[in-house]
């Protein structure tokens, strides 16, 4: 078996194996070819430098895909998908291909190495602690599952990444969501205003229905402003609309997503290898 680094020629094998790695795992991933372009070069944003593969002759049967980027002020990888074919598992390919992989993040003076990985998927969860990553924090899941009847006004306006605000927020985005990441996707940003300013937003991918961002400034809370803003994303996604990765201790965000008609549906850790 050959190890290497991908590249954009790759993409076709690339999109089978990863259709079959995931095919049976607890959230079953089978994009099409469409779909999973847009995951890869949009919302990963794959760094083929840093991502690897392994193949058995010309059949690629395992890989790790990572983005880069600056985040928490800090150089970091992000771990946006491991998987290994069926037929090929517990042959320690994940190791293998980090083996292969942290000298190539290390020459690109990148601190660090984050990935989230399902909570009960305990396999992979001790495949990272024996490669070196340490816990960081718990994070839930949600997606809209009953519609509430929510007043969708028209004194919303359409904005861009350079209008988000994470100071709005109570927590630090996810990597894959903080705003010099999303540069890179297809976001639809619309903003909440009062006399000109800027009070809420929502960055949200219209196609997946998925939720990147919402935020409400501090002063304005308790005044409809969110619930206006998910009706709107609700209205104009063609997907039920998604929120992932907010941290455990956050229990206000989790009540009123619970009370605009979201569920909890999956739980991650968020995992960390300083290099």
């Amino acid at each position: 078996m050959d190890k290497r680094l991908l590249t954009k020629n790759d993409f076709e094998q690339l999109h089978q194996a990863f259709c079959r790695a995931f095919s049976n795992s607890r959230v079953a991933l089978n994009p099409g070819k469409k779909a999973f372009d847009y995951r890869m070069h949009k919302k990963l944003n794959i760094n083929y430098d840093l991502s690897g593969g392994i193949f058995d002759g010309q059949e690629l049967i395992g890989f790790i895909l990572h983005a880069s980027n600056i985040y928490e002020g800090i150089p970091t990888a992000f771990n946006g998908g491991t998987g290994v074919i069926p037929g090929f598992r517990s042959q320690k390919i994940g190791e293998e291909l980090y083996e292969f992989l942290i000298p190539k993040i290390i020459e690109r003076s990148i601190a660090r190495v984050v990935l989230e990985v399902i909570d009960t998927n305990e396999r992979a969860i001790k495949l990272y602690e024996k490669i070196g990553f340490n816990y960081r924090r718990k994070v839930l899941c949600f997606k809209l599952t009953r519609i509430i009847d929510h007043p969708s006004r028209h004194d919303l306006v359409e904005g861009s990444i350079e209008d988000i605000d994470e100071s709005f927020g109570d927590y630090t985005a996810p990597f894959i969501d903080a705003k010099n990441h999303l540069v890179s996707g297809e976001e639809s940003v619309i903003l909440k205003q009062k006399e000109g300013k800027n009070v809420g937003y929502i960055a949200y991918q219209p196609e997946q229905g998925r939720i990147s961002q919402l935020a409400v400034a501090r002063a304005f809370r308790g005044e409809g402003i969110g619930t206006e803003l998910i009706a709107f994303a609700r209205k104009n996604s063609l997907k039920p609309l998604t929120v992932m990765n907010i941290p455990e201790e956050k229990v206000g965000i989790q009540r009123f997503l619970h009370q605009c008609g979201f569920e909890n549906q999956i739980n991650q850790f968020e995992m960390e290898l300083i290099i």
